[in-house]
């Protein structure tokens, strides 16, 4: 068996190997700075974690902020992690994200934002960003929607109600001058009175349809997502997929027949073979951990 090759030559030629190697790698090159190899990538994690912490600095000046004291726990594992991104992107979102927990009015103190920061990549946090975004508008046009709903809800229910009245006098006055019961004016009148009670129910309908589309949860398109992008996602827990039974329902006409029994018993009750299709509906929807985590990554507005 050969010995092995243990002498100063071998050792400093692997050393300028692996120097030449990494210097593909990263930028700036390590004989730019004459530092040992350790020494060089802990300098380029420190010129990191001092872009990270100027913008944050900058971003509390903006918005008024005045930092308070976070625990180390959480500071130490948000700068290490900080100080591998090299996107200037994700960068200003370390900086968004420690301006944020340091913020006394906002109080964040999730340890995992920092980790869930680093574990995705700018494509994966821009369509997350843009998700939240189109919720916030959602949900910001539709409580305009329900306000102005609810201040004419009165005014609508009062002229339903007057028409009505209207109609029903009319009815009335149909019957005291002798026409039939079954005249067709009057069965018309009688139709436009259970399609007015029925808008009346509507507008009952519609404020619920307004409040389930404040609080539904915000589907999130994957058509610009890879399969290990969504899989990334899903296991951060920032968005899920779900499945939504729904039936397919048609309406049947069926005769009205007495029929008689075996035994000369009549009976106008029919047995009736229904088949119903039942369907799931597939998608995916930001969780609330996903729409916490880009809240706390966005500047104070």
């Amino acid at each position: 068996m050969s010995k092995l090759d243990i002498t100063s030559t071998a050792v400093e030629k692997s050393i300028d190997l692996a120097k030449d190697f990494l210097d593909k790698l990263i930028t700036p090159a390590l004989e730019e700075s004459g530092l040992l190899l350790k020494d060089q990538i802990t300098l380029w994690k420190f010129k990191n974690q001092i872009r990270v912490l100027s913008k944050a600095e900058k971003y509390c000046e903006k918005n008024n902020i005045s930092p308070k004291v976070i625990s180390l726990k959480l500071m130490c594992p948000l700068l290490d992690y900080a100080a591998l991104e090299e996107d200037e992107k994700l960068q200003d979102k370390w900086a968004l994200l420690l301006s944020n927990m340091v913020d006394s009015e906002k109080n964040i103190e999730n340890h995992v934002f920092p980790y869930i920061l680093s574990q995705i990549s700018s494509n994966e946090f821009t369509l997350l960003e843009n998700i939240f975004n189109d919720k916030i508008e959602r949900i910001e046009k539709s409580k305009i929607e329900i306000e102005d709903f609810r201040k004419k809800k009165p005014e609508l229910i009062e002229a339903i109600k007057t028409k009505i009245i209207l109609l029903e006098n009319e009815i009335n006055l149909k019957k005291e001058e002798g026409n039939n019961r079954l005249d067709k004016s009057i069965w018309d009148l009688n139709r436009e009175i259970k399609r007015l009670k029925f808008d009346l129910k509507r507008l009952d309908y519609k404020e619920l349809s307004i409040n389930r589309k404040i609080n539904s949860p915000q589907q999130v398109p994957i058509d610009n997502l890879k399969e290990f992008e969504i899989s990334n996602l899903i296991r951060l827990g920032l968005m899920k997929f779900i499945q939504t039974p729904y039936a397919n329902s048609q309406s049947l006409e069926i005769p009205f027949e007495a029929v008689s029994d075996d035994y000369g018993n009549s009976s106008g009750h029919h047995r009736v073979d229904l088949h119903v299709d039942i369907e799931l509906e597939e998608e995916y929807i930001l969780t609330e951990l996903g729409e916490l985590f880009i809240e706390a990554c966005k500047e104070k507005s």
